[in-house]
């Protein structure tokens, strides 16, 4: 009798832990590196990751599920043969679940863009049900790198400028934290002007770059270093300047007391 209890209990046991897997799959969107598309919206992937379509089809019927991609039909499955037809390409990246869903393993840049699913029912009886169609929206990035800093030491300001070699979509802010002080100051865009000079005191510069999937800071820089002077030469040009305009106003002098 015990035996029997437990195995009546069990399937309600089961039933629950699948039924919370599922809840937290579509709440989160991700489980064991897997992303689930959500029909209707826009779904952020990385680079190497997989993505599922699910596919519900409505009561135990018998159906055709095409998945397109820029109007080209990469997988079409009918559910009695059990064997998907797969765009050439697509062979060794897209798996069919036993639910009907399409995974698409090993996500690449160029697969971002608009997918459409398309469940034909092939019921025999009538009244003939239509069509049911779903569309995902899938964007591809790629995790950006620690970025680097470089700094041109103008005559009169600092160029500062961001960059990261790889990562896509990418947007740049700075921080900057004064020697000794706790309160530092946000700035965006990939490139900073500082005007005026920097004080003798150090300044930190730390960069920021980031796309929806990941983020990378860099190592901070200090430009106290950067020491921004006029060239020796400026010195001698503004006194000759300067003994040219004497000379200048002297000619004017010695000419207005000739005439008169």
């Amino acid at each position: 009798m015990n035996n029997q209890n437990e195995r009546l209990k069990r399937p309600r046991w089961v039933s629950a832990v699948n039924m919370l897997l599922h809840i937290l799959v579509c709440q989160c969107g991700r489980t064991e590196g897997i992303t689930v598309a959500a029909a209707g919206s826009t779904t952020n992937v990385t680079v190497g990751q997989r993505v599922l379509f699910p596919v519900l089809p409505e009561g135990n019927q018998t159906v055709i599920i095409e998945l397109t991609f820029k109007s080209i039909i990469v997988v079409s499955w009918f559910s009695k043969s059990k064997s998907p037809k797969l765009l050439k390409s697509y062979e060794r990246r897209i798996d069919i679940q036993e639910d009907g869903s399409i995974r698409m393993n090993k996500v690449q840049l160029s697969d971002s863009g608009l997918y459409q699913i398309k469940t034909h029912y092939m019921s025999v009886k009538p009244p003939l049900k239509p069509p049911k169609y779903s569309r995902f929206h899938l964007q591809v990035f790629e995790r950006v790198s620690k970025p680097n800093i470089t700094a041109e030491c103008r005559r009169n300001n600092i160029s500062l400028s961001c960059s990261s070699i790889r990562g896509n979509e990418v947007t740049y802010s700075w921080e900057t934290l004064p020697a000794g002080g706790n309160d530092s100051c946000l700035h965006l865009g990939q490139t900073m002007e500082i005007y005026p000079l920097p004080p003798s005191e150090s300044t930190t510069y730390t960069c920021t770059a980031k796309n929806p999937v990941s983020r990378a800071t860099s190592d901070p820089i200090d430009l106290g270093v950067c020491s921004i002077q006029q060239p020796r030469d400026g010195r001698w040009v503004s006194a000759l300047c300067g003994l040219s305009a004497l000379f200048l106003i002297g000619l004017l002098i010695f000419f207005y007391k000739r005439n008169h």
